[in-house]
């Protein structure tokens, strides 16, 4: 029995709903399209096998074909891609049409790189992905589906990342990696602000979303292992800049909008507040493991509710896994030798059970406020 009709049973029995209108419901979900993920994944597989296959075949000849041949039997893939995306967009067959949409994208990419091959542009990789995001935006923007454009902000942020990494002017200015990484989050989050503004809660502001938390998470590690080495004359106020800008300028994007309740806006702003102050630690020559603990866990707090109010199941526990993990490691640090025995790992326990049942007794409190 599926969750549906167990739910359509028990509102029936509770007098929710009647018995025929439960019968109408469950005619209406079975005849819309469907709608497996697996269903997804597996055409997704079958479509990177058959670009594997095709690139097989053409690299096993490739010295042997004509740059004039490879280059039409590239566009000629490009322009069926794009046909059969537009015919199953018309068809209403939406799990194809995702399918065809980044397979489209995967083979702009491979194009890039072709026509790079053949007549010797040179160029970087970051190029070729920043190149690429800016064509193919148009084709994450259309998507109706999660994965398409989760697939392009990757993209984009690896190409803009790698090129901040190797501009000869950041290296100039003094801007370490860990000032590079820390405006990623901050301008992920400014681009879903805006995603959310423009087109509501669509799958492109939930990918933006995501990567953002995801691009968080992994700087936030960054911060606790690269921070505490700097001293205060690695620093000047120009590294700080752009993470000021994207956060004002994020503040600004998300007071303004009336998506979000004020709670919520209260939890976005003082989630930035407290990811910028750990950036500014080494400044007071501060290198205590618990300090930056303790900022790592409050921003990871603050997100985690703000996700909750948002109904964000998944990145809410994602977020709660990886507080309980740091809150563990964080115990094991403080505890040292003691943390190895079998009485350390038992009050480790005890307390992240204790953290659960507390966020459970008020997390209904905790989430209405952020509601509104």
């Amino acid at each position: 029995m599926s969750k549906l009709e167990k739910m359509l049973l028990d509102w029936v029995s509770n007098d929710l709903i009647t018995s025929e209108q439960s019968k109408q419901i469950t005619a209406h979900e079975r005849a819309r399209p469907a709608n497996s993920w697996v269903l997804y994944g597996f055409l997704m597989l079958g479509a990177i096998i058959i670009g594997i296959g095709v690139i097989s075949l053409i690299a096993a000849n490739w010295r042997n074909i004509p740059d004039t041949l490879k280059l039409i039997i590239d566009f000629l893939l490009l322009i069926s891609l794009a046909i059969g995306s537009y015919r199953a967009h018309q068809e209403n067959k939406p799990i194809l049409f995702e399918v065809l949409l980044i397979s489209f994208m995967i083979f702009c990419l491979a194009s890039i790189g072709l026509i790079s091959q053949i007549y010797h542009t040179g160029g970087k990789p970051y190029q070729a992905l920043l190149f690429w995001s800016i064509i193919t935006t148009g084709v994450a923007a259309i998507s109706n589906r999660y994965i398409t454009p989760f697939f392009w902000t990757t993209g984009f942020f690896l190409g803009l990342i790698t090129a901040a990494f190797l501009s000869p002017i950041l290296k100039e200015l003094g801007f370490k990696p860990i000032f590079v990484l820390m405006a990623v989050p901050l301008l992920s989050s400014l681009f879903a602000i805006i995603c959310r503004i423009i087109g509501g809660e669509g799958p492109q502001t939930r990918a933006l979303r995501s990567w953002t938390v995801i691009a968080g998470l992994i700087i936030l590690v960054n911060i606790e292992t690269m921070l505490p080495r700097l001293i205060p004359s690695d620093l000047t106020l120009i590294v700080f800049l752009p993470g000021y800008v994207l956060a004002a300028l994020s503040a600004i994007g998300i007071w303004m909008t009336g998506k979000y309740k004020k709670a919520q806006k209260i939890l976005l702003l003082f989630s930035i507040i407290l990811y910028l102050v750990p950036f500014h630690l080494p400044l007071f020559e501060i290198k205590s493991k618990l300090v930056y603990a303790i900022c790592t866990l409050s921003v990871i707090s603050t997100e985690a509710i703000f996700l909750a109010s948002l109904k964000h199941r998944r990145l809410f526990q994602c977020l709660l896994v990886v507080l309980g993990l740091r809150f563990l490691v964080l115990y094991f640090q403080a505890l040292g030798g003691l943390a190895l025995t079998g009485f350390g790992l038992i009050i480790s326990g005890i307390i992240i059970i204790s953290v659960v049942v507390a966020w459970n007794k008020y997390r209904q409190k905790i989430t209405l406020w952020a509601e509104g």
